[in-house]
């Protein structure tokens, strides 16, 4: 048995960035939300205009503070941004794209790959920094709001060590979970612990609405 249902959290990664298409390293880059990112959200705010919201969370950077007002507004809401909920951060890497990152740090990107737990560049972060300073402001924020749905809106290296800790998946394999721009993930926390119900795609087909609205309940 689960247990009685208590915390619900709807946790989206933010939508796609403005410097999407080179594909880039942005860490705590500041970079705004593309066109395609704002209707994301817009898309989203739709969805869930009538489900019963507590709270929105956030990073403080715009793409996740400007991906959860769209989801705020629609429920009289002001987003709550935290600095521990940022994206990993790249150090030298910040807002340089992949061939960018390849030219002026070159085997780099390689040995991140092979390395992923223990490997940080230059002025960065680990992963395993990112869930020393990830994990205990969701768990903070979790038992602030033991029987309410809740929005978290936060970046997809973040996303990964939230789902990852709760799954028990070890960090050198985070990337199996795939968070698209604007992915929504659901957790619902019971007395005897949490449970992934879904972990999605950006974009639901029109068939698909309904099945994602008796889920969140």
């Amino acid at each position: 048995m689960k247990g009685k249902p208590n915390c619900r959290i709807l946790l989206f990664r933010h939508g796609e960035t403005a410097n999407s298409k080179e594909v880039c390293f942005n860490g705590h880059h500041d970079v705004e939300l593309s066109e395609r990112g704002k209707k994301q959200f817009l898309y989203w705010a739709d969805i869930l205009q009538k489900e019963n919201l507590k709270a929105i969370y956030s990073s403080d950077l715009r793409r996740t503070r400007n991906s959860a007002q769209y989801i705020a507004y629609k429920h009289g809401l002001k987003p709550i941004a935290f600095p521990e909920l940022r994206e990993l951060s790249f150090g030298t890497w910040e807002g340089m794209s992949f061939a960018e990152v390849e030219a002026a740090y070159p085997g780099e990107m390689e040995e991140r790959m092979q390395n992923i737990t223990t490997f940080k560049a230059d002025g960065g972060e680990t992963y395993s920094q990112l869930k020393a300073r990830v994990i205990p402001k969701f768990e903070e924020i979790v038992t602030l709001h033991s029987n309410d749905q809740i929005v978290m809106v936060c970046h997809g290296g973040v996303n990964r060590i939230i789902l990852a800790h709760l799954l028990g998946i070890p960090i050198d394999r985070i990337f199996r979970i795939h968070q698209d721009y604007a992915a929504l993930n659901i957790i619902q926390y019971y007395d005897k612990g949490p449970v992934v119900e879904f972990i999605g795609n950006s974009e639901l087909y029109p068939s698909q609405k309904d099945k994602i609205k008796t889920t969140i309940q």
